[in-house]
């Protein structure tokens, strides 16, 4: 890698490591880190949607009815929300810094708007 982008490599993630948003999901994950039952919960539930969100094959109703469920359920747990909410909102930033430095490099995607927005 270029020593010029390495740097501002370097110098984004310090940014996004001292954002309000990096903040916030530290704290909520060393609150939840705290409790290792429900971290299990929330982990075990983070890898069933990226799965469920990742998958190839067609989702049944039923499937996502139970998804549905079981996301709500941990919703009720203060802990558990505000640790789902704070990786979201984590998640949200680093595809926007992502998308940005994909627009920037002028690959030719508008043939995938719709996939990327």
């Amino acid at each position: 890698m270029d020593t010029e982008v390495r740097r501002r490599l370097d110098d984004l993630v310090r940014a996004i490591r001292s954002s309000e948003e990096y903040r916030m999901f530290e704290e909520a994950r060393q609150l939840l880190n705290a409790e290792p039952e429900k971290r299990r919960k929330a982990d075990e539930f983070r890898r069933k949607n990226f799965q469920f969100q990742n998958s190839e094959e067609s989702v049944s109703a039923q499937a996502q009815v139970a998804m549905y469920h079981e996301r709500e359920e941990l919703h009720r747990d203060m802990l558990i929300d505000s640790y789902l909410k704070a990786e979201l909102i984590m998640c949200r930033l680093l595809r926007q810094v992502g998308l940005g430095i994909m627009e920037s490099a002028d690959l030719d995607l508008d043939c995938m708007d719709d996939l990327l927005s």
